[in-house]
């Protein structure tokens, strides 16, 4: 059984929701601007601003990319399904993630496009070593 055959939700939720915390977290370390820190209520102001930006900007781009991830992996199954019967499943993913590291990026140049790349096949295959080892697995 693949991972790409488990449902959308169980995989981009709890990824949404914990990027969505930790975007939550760095916006708290954001330190307003000297012009907003004039008055106290300014100053909650900025702070809670920036968490809430940074929270969903966080949350919209990790969902985001993670279903563009399983959107591209199910697709090249379903495409290339005799062609990857021979390849391992991380390569597989590296394939995948480098894939959609490359389309995520494309707009903001080679450079980008390149580390994405690199990061997305990263990514791909730890989340497929770690899946395969039963670590992402949820029993309902």
């Amino acid at each position: 059984m693949s991972m790409f055959t488990e449902k959308l939700a169980a995989t981009i939720g709890p990824s949404y929701v914990a990027s969505f915390f930790l975007g939550g977290l760095i916006g708290l370390t954001k330190v307003p601007p000297p012009k907003s820190r004039r008055t106290r209520r300014l100053m909650i102001n900025s702070y809670i601003n920036n968490v809430g930006k940074t929270s969903s900007r966080f949350g919209n781009n990790v969902g985001g990319a993670i279903f563009m991830y399983i959107m591209i992996g199910k697709f090249m199954n379903f495409v290339f399904l005799e062609e990857l019967q021979e390849v391992s499943v991380p390569t597989q993913n590296a394939v995948f993630g480098g894939i959609t590291g490359a389309l995520y990026k494309c707009t903001r140049g080679k450079r980008a496009m390149g580390l994405s790349t690199l990061l997305g096949a990263s990514v791909g295959s730890m989340y497929a070593y770690f899946w395969g080892k039963g670590y992402f697995r949820f029993n309902m």
